[in-house]
């Protein structure tokens, strides 16, 4: 196992995905690397609660695999992995009438489309926000497409890049994504993970967890990192060849860890990334009252026919305190998730847990036309986790800032062959997302083999 007393090739910062894709790939290469991560259990933002008295597991972090992501389902079928792949029912829902979305997805990639045009036709980049205000869009396509901005990408519309969303349609070449195939992992996104770090070489790798960098002196070629316990107790130091740096990026805005030489380029394309927040609550209750056939019956068109039969997937309410709902389709389960990103999140997560709870079931009551009590009656437990309040995520995920689409491969870009980068937001393509996240650890195991080997 490799010890202080004997300098290793590689220290990596962070075991989520982005490090532990690293780190396997690194030591199976035959680098001695040491993994360190400041909370006690790996996967970052991923969090998996396997509760005996719940049927799935629940996702409190990362939950879907958007389109077919080579980098998540490669993973997760090396590891023999159940991936299932959700139904595609989107529905509105408006005072406890459900009628079908359309065509969502195409939705989407016309305003991405559309946004190319305009962003070609301006010659530079622009707030999304103001697409939205711009009468190109208007009445429940308004709305939905805002909710969309800010629940997908956790964005504020005012400060995400049109030119980002833009060229996201320029590359859809993926037609899994503009159809918008989605999956899950049956057995939790956590057991991704574990097949991340059960491929660690043990004989080359060390992974130390409740160790918190502090900061990282370095020169070409060497590199110190500080740590302390997550108690604050100073722990011994590391030396390295090259360090690997996969800390969400509002940790490294919020400049807990010191660099010297400090970065001036690595901050300027901090600055250009934002982070985005949400408000996620699971609610499980005594049963699925919501997949009774009379249940739907009384909230579906008639015109869908057979449509009455399908099962709820996701219901989106625009206007509502929690405009999206889904539910654990394709297993049936007593489970609904709520989900809302940009101010409103904020707003939420700046309530007490209680009242966070009870808006969540007032939301919910008017989505389903469920009277709020004989929801509270139903439930039998909720769970939540705030992301923001998480010193070492400051936020759930990362999206472009007006004039950023250069930003993440800046913020990835190596410097003097010393120091590396990785991380979901390093990854401009997959921004935001653990397919994202595995594909950058990989391509900075990669750089770093080229430097090393």
């Amino acid at each position: 196992m490799p010890t202080d007393r004997k300098r290793v090739d590689a220290v990596v910062l962070g075991a989520g995905a982005a490090g532990l894709a690293a780190a396997r790939d690194l030591s199976q290469a035959g680098l001695r690397v040491t993994v360190i991560e400041a909370r006690p259990r790996v996967g970052g933002r991923i969090l998996t609660v396997h509760d005996p008295r719940s049927p799935v597991p629940i996702e409190l972090g990362a939950e879907f695999v958007h389109g077919e992501a080579p980098e998540t389902l490669a993973v997760a079928r090396a590891a023999g992995l159940a991936v299932l792949e959700l139904p595609d029912v989107h529905e509105v829902a408006t005072r406890g009438r459900f009628r079908p979305m359309g065509d969502f997805w195409h939705m989407i990639e016309r305003m991405n489309k559309d946004l190319a045009k305009r962003v070609s036709a301006r010659g530079k980049d622009f707030p999304v926000s103001e697409y939205l205000e711009s009468g190109r869009v208007s009445g429940p396509s308004k709305g939905m497409l805002r909710s969309f901005v800010e629940g997908f990408y956790a964005a504020i519309p005012e400060r995400i890049s049109a030119k980002s969303l833009a060229e996201e349609a320029e590359d859809g070449d993926d037609e899994s994504q503009i159809e918008g195939k989605q999956f899950r992992i049956g057995n939790g996104n956590d057991a991704l993970m574990k097949w991340l770090r059960d491929g660690l070489d043990p004989e080359r790798c060390d992974v130390r967890l409740s160790t918190v960098a502090q900061s990282i002196r370095w020169k070409r070629g060497r590199v110190s990192v500080t740590c302390q316990g997550a108690d604050g107790t100073e722990l011994p130091g590391l030396t390295a060849r090259t360090a690997l740096t996969t800390l969400p990026i509002a940790v490294l805005k919020a400049g807990t860890l010191k660099f010297d030489p400090a970065m001036p380029a690595k901050q300027r394309a901090l600055a250009l990334l934002e982070t985005g927040q949400i408000f996620k609550i699971v609610l499980r209750f005594r049963e699925a009252f919501w997949e009774d056939a009379d249940f739907l019956k009384e909230r579906r068109e008639p015109s869908r026919g057979d449509g009455v039969g399908k099962s709820v997937n996701f219901l989106h309410a625009p206007g509502t305190e929690l405009p999206t709902w889904w539910t654990a389709a394709p297993v049936h389960a007593p489970i609904l998730t709520g989900w809302v990103g940009g101010v409103a999140a904020e707003n939420l997560l700046a309530e007490e847990p209680a009242s966070r709870l009870e808006r969540s079931l007032v939301a919910l009551s008017e989505v389903l036309a469920v009277p709020r009590r004989e929801l509270e009656t139903q439930l039998e437990a909720w769970t939540s986790h705030d992301w923001r309040a998480d010193p070492f995520a400051r936020g759930a995920y990362s999206y472009i800032g007006v004039n950023g689409t250069a930003a993440p491969r800046a913020l990835g870009r190596p410097v003097d062959g010393t120091l590396f980068f990785a991380g979901e937001a390093t990854n401009g393509e997959q921004i935001g997302t653990v397919a994202g996240a595995i594909a950058s650890g990989r391509r900075a195991a990669r750089e770093i083999l080229r430097v090393l080997q």
